[in-house]
């Protein structure tokens, strides 16, 4: 019989901390995986993420340019760096984010949302309505979408 052991790696300790909410327990650990791996983009991304958490935003971004300096395309990081824009009050930055991405795939919906949410902040509602529309073609029921942002 063969007893298979489970190891977890440092950045299985580190995302176990970050879900069990230990947000600078995490940044801890991503921050040891960064002193021996600069350039590890999930570690980078994830500590962006745990900075939100704690509201520590700039941070949270400087982390996000760091990996886009690594990878300039990564969604998910334009996305966390987009929300963490729009928490900040970078509404422009936010919204230029979002069409820079768009521009590339004008279908991507968490970036639709974001945009979204933007537009309404901006009392620019016939866009904001240009927006719902796209949305609502590919999710025709979505309630969150109809309640919410048609006027």
């Amino acid at each position: 019989m063969v007893l298979k052991l489970h190891v977890m790696t440092n950045i299985d300790v580190a995302n176990e901390l970050f879900l069990n909410k230990k947000f600078e327990d995490a940044i801890f650990q991503y921050e040891l995986i960064l002193q021996d791996d600069p350039h590890n983009l999930l570690a980078l991304n994830n500590k962006g993420y745990s900075l939100t958490k704690l509201k520590k935003f700039e941070a949270a971004i400087e982390c996000y340019n760091q990996s886009l300096k690594i990878k300039p395309d990564d969604k998910t990081v334009l996305v966390n760096k987009i929300s963490a824009y729009r928490k900040t009050g970078r509404i422009n930055d936010a919204l230029n984010l979002c069409n820079k991405i768009l521009g590339k795939n004008p279908d991507e919906m968490i970036v639709l949302y974001h945009k979204l949410r933007l537009l309404k902040k901006l009392n620019r509602f016939t866009e904001s309505n240009e927006v719902c529309d796209k949305i609502l073609k590919k999710y025709p029921f979505n309630e969150d979408v109809r309640n919410e942002f048609i006027k």
